[in-house]
């Protein structure tokens, strides 16, 4: 067990793992979407345990400098953000209500989505990611899944199963050069999925915070 020094340098495993807290915090109505967004901004450039610890000090979880003095974990993925590998993907479980996830966040290359009896967003148009190509486990029981991805981003939907529900593609299937494509499989059981890109809606939502979004190639008709 080591001495707790949160003068010490972090790495961006650390600078991850409060991204995601902060974002599961949003998602529970701790923070708004602007304190979100503040914080997920000081925490790409923190340097320190005590940067980190500070941007989460307010909220129910430990603070990152605790892994110092915490127990090193036989399993290793534990230690990483979720989505680095197959075995330990990012998961979007709406269950019986809903999952967003929106705004500046880091897309890894697994994600594993679950509609359930809920509704999941995967808003990608302010995300950054982590592969050219992200692999995304989908289970759409008898929920809501809807991609929203910037204009250069591809999907395919060829390995994906509609079963009694509904999958729709309203992107290209092949990636611009060095845009991310998306590929998802899995089966919607009585579900529904869309992928597309930007709307009305969406560029309106943005404008007001400041963002402006290339110009759709086609026009688009609601959500």
């Amino acid at each position: 067990m080591s001495e707790r020094r949160p003068e010490l340098r972090i790495g961006d495993r650390e600078r991850d793992a409060v991204a995601s807290a902060l974002q599961d915090a949003m998602a529970e109505g701790r923070l708004t979407m602007e304190e979100m967004q503040e914080r997920l901004d000081a925490a790409l450039q923190a340097r320190t345990y005590a940067d980190l610890d500070a941007l989460v000090a307010d909220l129910p979880i430990d603070p990152p400098s605790a892994a110092l003095t915490s127990p090193r974990t036989s399993d290793p993925r534990l230690l990483r953000a979720p989505g680095s590998s197959v075995e330990d993907r990012l998961v979007l479980d709406a269950g019986w209500s809903s999952v967003t996830r929106e705004g500046r966040w880091e897309i890894p290359p697994f994600v594993r989505v679950n509609g359930a009896v809920g509704s999941v967003r995967l808003d990608c148009l302010q995300a950054t990611a982590r592969s050219d190509v992200i692999d995304i486990e989908v289970i759409g029981n008898a929920g809501s899944i809807t991609i929203v991805v910037p204009q250069d981003w591809s999907a395919n939907l060829d390995r994906l199963s509609a079963g009694w529900g509904s999958a729709k593609s309203k992107v290209a299937a092949q990636p611009s050069r060095g845009a991310p494509l998306l590929v998802l499989h899995g089966a919607m059981g009585w579900g529904s999925l869309v992928v597309r890109h930007a709307n009305w809606f969406d560029r309106r939502r943005l404008r007001k915070q400041g963002i402006l979004l290339d110009p759709p190639r086609r026009p688009e008709l609601g959500r």
